[in-house]
């Protein structure tokens, strides 16, 4: 599975610090897990960004140890062409399966509202 992503979309999310990639991969895995399943394919969406993002084993380590409201304020408070990111990766952890439950896209649409994404057509 390859996400798409162009050398433009490569140089925006080297923008990312390190508590947004750790906010950012806490979010999948969130994403990956609340319809009850772990799919491999979702696990590859979540390895590719964790590759895209350069996110190193410091940072997962790190992401343990984040609570709901500092994820949720330093997500929140992100540049907006950041946030695009966040909610197309969400997207894709979602859709890697084949099937979205109703439990993912409430998900979905109760994170974009939580984080303020911008809306992407």
């Amino acid at each position: 599975m390859s996400l798409g992503l162009g050398f433009y979309d490569k140089m925006a999310l080297s923008q990312l610090t390190s508590l947004e990639k750790q906010s950012l991969y806490q979010l999948l895995c969130a994403a990956m897990v609340v319809d009850g399943n772990r799919d491999s394919r979702e696990m590859a969406v979540i390895n590719e960004v964790k590759q895209l993002t350069g996110m190193t084993a410091s940072d997962l380590e790190a992401s343990r140890k984040l609570t709901e409201p500092v994820m949720t304020s330093c997500l929140r408070n992100m540049e907006d062409f950041k946030k695009m990111y966040v909610g197309k990766f969400i997207a894709q952890v979602v859709l890697a399966d084949g099937v979205v439950s109703d439990i993912e896209e409430k998900f979905f649409y109760y994170l974009h509202d939580k984080l303020g994404l911008p809306n992407i057509d």
